[in-house]
């Protein structure tokens, strides 16, 4: 048996799922900036860097294939200065 709702006809529900979970996008955001502005990002990098020639030629091989199924490149990624940022979307 359906429950009743105490939504009118055609009032979308107060949490999207899936590909438009608001809140949960709107959470990892958050958690990103705030992770890039507290840690030590540039020591976590080093941390992720390949420990020897057979992982380092596995990491390049796998972003080989994900570029290879790319329409095409982004061009910011070799000029990232270009990149506009807006401060509205940042909050």
């Amino acid at each position: 048996m359906k429950q009743k709702s105490d939504r009118k006809p055609g009032e979308t529900p107060d949490k999207v799922q899936g590909e438009g979970d608001y809140e949960a996008a709107r959470r990892y955001n958050e958690a990103a900036r705030e992770h890039a502005k507290s840690a030590d990002v540039e020591g976590e990098a080093r941390d992720a860097e390949p420990s020897d020639e057979r992982e380092e030629r596995e990491l390049r091989e796998a972003e080989e294939a994900g570029r290879a199924r790319a329409l095409e490149e982004d061009p910011l990624l070799d000029d990232p200065e270009r990149i506009e940022h807006d401060p509205e979307k940042e909050r």
